[in-house]
């Protein structure tokens, strides 16, 4: 089961929208910032939102993304944060068009978003898809975690941003701290490949394979903490 997650205004103003010019648009910046800071901080947290005798069985077989969280960006967001990152400039990826091998057959742009099907967390356009709730699954746990753990990067950002003389150079600042300290969670190759498992633990990402290796971390202090605050039961 695929839970589609986005964040809206009450006017519908989606804030996970790149637009045609993503490195211009703070808002995706921020909110791109904030899933990947607390994706990579609340690791567990997600893990736990999914875990079930059940699924442990499901995760990383039969078409199920892995044990192990990671978020995939694409090339195109992968490269927008890079630039950001070095400072250097960034030219907005046109979409590539697919080759049909007739010429008859008009052009069809080729989707820049996702094509791996093994990713836990992917962006989608305008969306992330969390891949690894089991059908028995409710999607109330995984939503709920996941608005509250943005929430708080959120919160964050906005206490840094109030106070700014410049708006967008804090923007930048907040973006480019983020990539550099969280980059670690992202991953657009193979989640079911043995080599994965060994990358991802080099990179400090968790792998708790059963629900019972899992459940215990709801309880660690800073898990506590970030529901607490929030006045969430």
């Amino acid at each position: 089961k695929h839970n589609n997650w986005s964040l809206c205004t009450d006017s519908v103003i989606n804030f996970l929208k790149p637009g045609k010019e993503p490195d211009k648009n703070p808002l995706f910046l921020l909110s791109l910032a904030a899933v990947i800071k607390a994706v990579d901080k609340h690791q567990e947290l997600l893990r736990i939102s999914v875990a079930t005798a059940g699924n442990d069985h499901r995760l990383g077989a039969n078409e199920a993304p892995p044990a192990i969280l990671s978020i995939f960006l694409g090339e195109e967001l992968t490269a927008l944060l890079e630039s950001i990152e070095s400072g250097k400039h960034h030219d907005n990826a046109k979409r590539e068009r697919m080759n049909m091998g007739a010429d008859i057959i008009p052009a069809i742009r080729k989707d820049n978003t996702d094509r791996n099907r093994t990713s836990p967390f992917a962006f989608t356009g305008n969306k992330f898809e969390f891949r690894m709730l089991g059908a028995s699954c409710s999607i109330a746990d995984a939503n709920t975690t996941l608005n509250t753990i943005v929430s708080e990067m959120l919160d964050r950002f906005s206490d840094r941003l109030e106070g700014a003389d410049d708006f967008n150079a804090a923007v930048r600042e907040i973006v480019t701290e983020t990539y550099h300290a969280h980059k670690r969670i992202l991953f657009d190759g193979n989640g079911y490949s043995e080599e994965w498992c060994e990358e991802a633990a080099r990179r400090g990402l968790h792998n708790y394979a059963t629900a019972a290796e899992a459940i215990p971390h709801l309880v660690d202090p800073e898990n506590v903490a970030v529901f607490e605050k929030h006045g969430i039961f």
